[in-house]
């Protein structure tokens, strides 16, 4: 404590060095802050279910000859056909179970009140697989889209239900009509869950067995050439993404060979060899399912190392003002070293003054990073916006403080080290006027 309140008298005695470094640490920090605040929440958070580490993303390789129907889910490497989803659902290999998914856009109006938005059409062992409960009433279950267009019920998501319908309890086992469809809600999704692709809010979950219903002229259900459908799975307790791998492509391949091979006509020998050997592949899925993940990756990390290069652009700038600070400090140096304090204690004491005006531009930074957000989320569009909240929250405050102490060390570090070295002779015979004045 003793350190931590001279350090504090010391940066007292020099407000310019302080100020200026407080506002380079706060910008540099704060934009920093927010930009990894974007990243998380495009490239590095994941889904708010139980044990987001053990889901897995399954993607379906070409050739694939036929339609193609992709979305932000991801590319058309990642749609199954509806019928090989059945196929791989009766038999999950190394998985819990497989669950699949298909946006949609739906026109929604509830007691005179109409609205437009996204929608997803689930299986019913979509909520279930991730291991979600209902904010309210139930979630939809296996025994909910068993049967093709016979399940006119559906389950609102949250914030739809809070913005749009208030919140109301009361609208279980009331009707709503979906695309021209009246569908009975049986539940409302649980806070915090926004659905398994990031840029996609869906407003509400329907049966995927509704298909038909929703998008009116769709007749693929039974179509092995019509790929549409995303999936994704849980994975079993200790077994590994590459286990798992095996393990469903030994049920995928006799499929391919023998049900899938013989529909496809006028296909070449070389493209036939290469459709019977495909493979699925199956990939981390904590992060949900979006094409936003390939695309903002590479922006995302240049803009974030541009905002390092900044920040060490400002260490380097306040080193050079706590070494011309030192300067005048180098005879107050030598009197404690020659009094005998040892070197040791001189860095602790240096590097506790750069760490504690460090906490300060750090606690500044979060300032600076609320207005960064509020600035970006000013000028992009509002279609853009209402994909990506991000917001400072614990995760932030934490990266704010690993940052101040990093930087704190960083340009505290040679200062301290070049300060605690002098000749002590040469230094206090140097002064020796100042000595005798005092």
């Amino acid at each position: 404590m003793g350190n931590i309140r001279l350090a504090f008298r010391m940066l007292a005695k020099a407000p310019f060095v302080t100020a200026v470094a407080v506002l380079s640490l706060a910008l540099g920090i704060g934009t920093n802050t927010a930009i990894f605040s974007l990243m998380n929440e495009l490239l590095l958070k994941a889904l708010p279910v139980p044990e987001p580490a053990r889901l897995a993303s399954l993607t379906a390789p070409k050739p694939k000859p036929g339609s193609q129907s992709c979305g932000m889910a991801g590319e058309c490497d990642a749609v199954f056909s509806y019928p090989m989803f059945r196929d791989l659902a009766k038999t999950p290999g190394s998985f819990t179970g497989i669950a699949g998914h298909y946006g949609f856009g739906a026109n929604i109006a509830y007691k005179g009140q109409t609205s437009g938005g996204a929608a997803l059409m689930v299986s019913g062992s979509y909520f279930p697989l991730l291991g979600l409960q209902p904010a309210l009433g139930r979630l939809l279950m296996p025994a909910d889209d068993q049967t093709i267009g016979a399940n006119f019920i559906c389950v609102l998501g949250y914030g739809y239900w809070q913005a749009k319908l208030g919140g109301d309890a009361g609208v279980i086992n009331s009707t709503i009509v979906v695309n021209g469809q009246t569908l009975t809600i049986v539940g409302v999704a649980p806070q915090g869950f926004d659905g398994t692709t990031v840029g996609r809010r869906p407003m509400i979950y329907v049966p995927i067995s509704m298909r038909a219903q929703m998008t009116p002229g769709f007749k693929d259900f039974d179509n092995r050439r019509s790929y549409w459908i995303y999936l994704f799975a849980r994975l079993k307790p200790d077994v590994s993404l590459e286990q798992a791998g095996m393990a469903i492509n030994a049920v995928y391949h006799p499929i391919i060979v023998d049900v899938e091979a013989p529909l496809q006509q006028g296909m070449s020998d070389q493209t036939m060899a290469k459709f019977k050997a495909k493979q699925i592949g199956v990939e981390d899925g904590r992060r949900g399912q979006s094409n936003l993940h390939t695309e903002t990756r590479t922006p995302m990390l240049m803009l974030f190392a541009i905002t390092a290069i900044v920040l060490l652009i400002a260490c380097a700038n306040i080193a050079n003002l706590l070494l011309a600070r030192a300067a005048g400090r180098s005879m107050e140096m030598a009197v404690r070293l020659s009094l005998g304090a040892t070197r040791r204690q001189l860095l602790t004491q240096l590097l506790t003054e750069s760490l504690v005006l460090a906490a300060i531009g750090g606690a500044a930074s979060l300032v600076v990073a609320r207005w960064t957000l509020a600035g970006i989320m000013a000028v992009i569009p509002e279609e853009a916006a209402r994909i990506i909240q991000p917001h400072l929250n614990g995760t932030m405050v934490l990266f704010a403080a690993v940052l101040s102490v990093a930087t704190g060390l960083a340009f505290g570090m040679f200062p301290a080290l070049h300060s605690t070295r002098p000749d002590l002779v040469t230094s206090i015979r140097s002064n020796a006027g100042q000595i005798s004045g005092h």
